[in-house]
């Protein structure tokens, strides 16, 4: 995971740039593109990349593909702008790749990477279409629900995933959230205030007796937050079996086969 103190860095640089160019208004990533003389195009190139950032002769182009993307306006044409805009804003990501340090590499948005570098450009991807500012008023005095991502994900036209995990390091709960596909866990990312660490499942199955589990195991969704002992989910915790609970609830994906879970 990033460093508390470089995603300082980072939220600072994506907001100022954010403010600088909209204030009070929607991001648009490619005017952002225009005024720094980026260009870009949209295009159909199979399932390499969702995007990609190339250096040539001292210019700098983003490529967007349509084929992971859908259209040019969809939630994750703007991420995944939004990520190749980090690339070039990140001092240290620009110059690695002006040098030829690092060369031109393709980048999928599904937030399991666990390359420093592509979190990095996931990060500023959120607080440049989040602003930490912005999003903190947004969420204040608002109970953590489903209700209030999906209504923050429609304020900044940003996805259901990147929305949470936004929420995750700026909201006003503790928070942990797991995507999972399959029954199988993808990936998991806390807030800093989450009091447990690590999941039960050491096989990388969902617990069974989960309000997640009981999609997997007995093809049941629930439409409200339930409560859910800690132990089901987490091991290596200081309670006593059925004494602590927490609160679960979950965005179901039924096509995908895949369930993102809040648990506070």
């Amino acid at each position: 995971m990033i460093s508390i103190a470089r995603r300082r860095v980072i939220s600072s640089l994506a907001e100022y740039i954010a403010n600088e160019y909209f204030p009070i208004s929607e991001i648009l990533p490619e005017r952002i593109a225009d005024d720094n003389q980026i260009s870009y195009c949209y295009g159909e190139y199979g399932d390499s990349f969702d995007g990609l950032i190339e250096h040539q002769f001292g210019d700098f182009h983003i490529y967007i593909n349509l084929t992971k993307v859908n259209h040019p306006t969809s939630t994750r044409s703007r991420f995944t702008f939004g990520h190749e805009l980090g690339h070039y804003f990140i001092d240290e990501h620009r110059i690695a790749l002006a040098s030829g340090e690092t060369p031109s590499h393709p980048s999928i948005n599904d937030f399991s990477t666990k390359n420093s570098v592509e979190q990095e450009a996931d990060f500023f991807a959120c607080s440049l279409l989040m602003p930490e500012a912005r999003f903190r008023a947004d969420c204040y005095g608002q109970p953590i629900s489903k209700e209030l991502i999906q209504r923050l994900s429609k304020i900044y036209q940003t996805s259901i995933t990147a929305t949470l995990l936004r929420y995750v390091n700026i909201g006003n709960y503790p928070l942990m959230v797991i995507c999972s596909q399959d029954s199988r866990i993808l990936w998991h990312w806390k807030s800093d205030d989450f009091a447990y660490s690590y999941l039960k499942s050491m096989s990388g199955k969902v617990p069974r007796y989960t309000v997640t589990g009981e999609y997997y195991y007995g093809r049941k969704k629930y439409s409200s937050s339930e409560q859910v002992f800690v132990e089901e989910w987490f091991t290596y915790v200081d309670v006593q079996p059925n004494t602590c609970s927490l609160m679960e609830e979950c965005f179901y994906f039924d096509t995908l086969k895949m369930v993102l879970t809040m648990i506070w």
